[in-house]
């Protein structure tokens, strides 16, 4: 049922002045049929009547279990071949949930520190993490082993000093993390203290122009979430208001080819390495007045594309005669994104963490987490997730948590990348 529109909300008449009618209501077998169809009507009206009653908090709780889409859901990024990254997010979910069941609280998580660290050309964040554990020890690390064996990812794990374990995938380290002595909660929780040099981050929503309800429940977030919009998406033009309205920076998503292409389809429009300068610019010029009042342009898939530094220099010079930036959302270690970049003279930007790969609150959370910790060593830090609904109750949750911690703020904000 298509909610906005109101011809399918209405419920059928019963036709008591057609000719016939008194003979049919004569018939048994057509009196039970009636009674079930005026049965379900009541019903639906009594549905419709509740999903009619006001809640103040209605539009953020729709956001998160209904979605308004014109078209079947796309595939939001390509899958990376032996992205190491990928992997080190799955083991990071299944140490999130063996600490949920061990009953340990996520606020108890401290992320000590996350490096930037390369694997067979793959880029992956190494991280240290330590967290109370109150109950029995060895139980709780023959937990993580079960959990780990569970990943089907070749993950060992083995202890390096007192307390302290190393996780590795395929004999790569990857985690390291350290057990706790609890300690006993003060009563009352310290105060938030707002720092005004809290460092910055960004973070991009891709994909947007799909589910309306969605949009509105970003929109409507304490944090300034930037939209990137697909330039063919069913509702680009009603996002874009909802976008400008919130004050929410606008991005356009430009599908670009894969590796996996045509078995991997990135959508209409998309820019392939087979065509001529002429047709990359005219498609990059058409997506671009698609969504207007955009600041930037930012790769969706492209992971072949974006290695086509030919192309991509069609695409820089057509940004930089509108003075847009480009955000590469780093499909792939080899790029030619910057380089192209540079030599058009446009502001360039860098993804440095995918949020939601890994479609749990807890696991979203924890990439969060990662980007801010990231922003604390180097002043900024950019983060890009999709419009599902486990991502937008993440980043309330966590907006809310780390208030006056770390400020959520457009890209067009950041400093550069160099």
């Amino acid at each position: 049922m298509d909610q906005n529109n109101p011809e399918q909300n209405e419920l059928p008449e019963i036709p008591e002045k057609t000719p016939g009618f008194r003979a049919y209501l004569s018939k048994p077998v057509a009196i039970a049929a009636l009674t079930v169809a005026l049965a379900a009507s009541i019903c639906l009206i009594i549905a419709l009547m509740v999903s009619d009653s006001p809640d103040k908090n209605a539009s953020l709780q729709v956001a998160e279990t209904e979605a308004v889409a014109a078209s079947p859901a796309p595939l939001y990024e390509e899958p990376m071949e032996d992205d190491i990254d990928d992997k080190v997010k799955l083991i990071d979910l299944s140490l999130i949930n063996t600490l949920k069941a061990a009953k340990i609280s996520m606020s108890d998580l401290r992320l000590e520190d996350v490096s930037l660290k390369k694997h067979q050309g793959h880029d992956y964040h190494f991280q240290q993490l330590s967290f109370p554990v109150s109950g029995d020890k060895k139980k709780f690390i023959a937990n993580v082993q079960k959990a780990l064996e569970s990943t089907a990812l070749n993950a060992s794990m083995h202890e390096v000093a007192a307390d302290s374990w190393i996780i590795s995938i395929n004999g790569v380290p990857t985690h390291k993390f350290s057990i706790l002595t609890p300690k006993v909660k003060a009563q009352k929780p310290a105060p938030v203290k707002l720092d005004p040099n809290a460092p910055k981050i960004a973070i991009i929503i891709d994909d947007m122009g799909e589910d309306l309800r969605l949009a509105k429940g970003l929109a409507a977030l304490d944090a300034k979430i930037t939209f990137s919009i697909w330039p063919n998406s069913s509702h680009a033009k009603k996002t874009i208001a909802i976008a400008r309205n919130s004050g929410n920076e606008i991005m356009i998503h430009l599908p670009m080819e894969p590796k996996g292409y045509p078995k991997i389809n990135p959508g209409k429009d998309a820019l392939l390495i087979n065509m001529d300068a002429e047709s990359i610019r005219e498609k990059t010029l058409v997506a671009i007045a698609k969504v207007p009042g955009a600041t930037g342009l930012n790769n969706h898939m492209g992971s072949r594309f974006t290695e086509f530094y030919t192309g991509m220099k069609v695409v820089m010079n057509q940004l930089n005669k509108r003075h847009l930036f480009f955000l590469d959302s780093r499909t792939t270690p080899k790029s030619a994104g910057r380089k192209a970049a540079a030599k058009a003279g446009v502001t360039f930007y860098e993804r440095n963490i995918f949020l939601d790969n890994v479609k749990d609150v807890g696991a979203i959370k924890y990439q969060l987490s990662k980007t801010a910790k990231i922003a604390r060593k180097r002043g900024q830090a950019i983060a890009i997730g999709h419009p599902n609904h486990e991502t937008l109750k993440a980043i309330r949750q966590w907006v809310a948590e780390n208030r006056g911690k770390i400020r959520v703020v457009p890209v067009s904000s950041l400093r550069p990348k160099i």
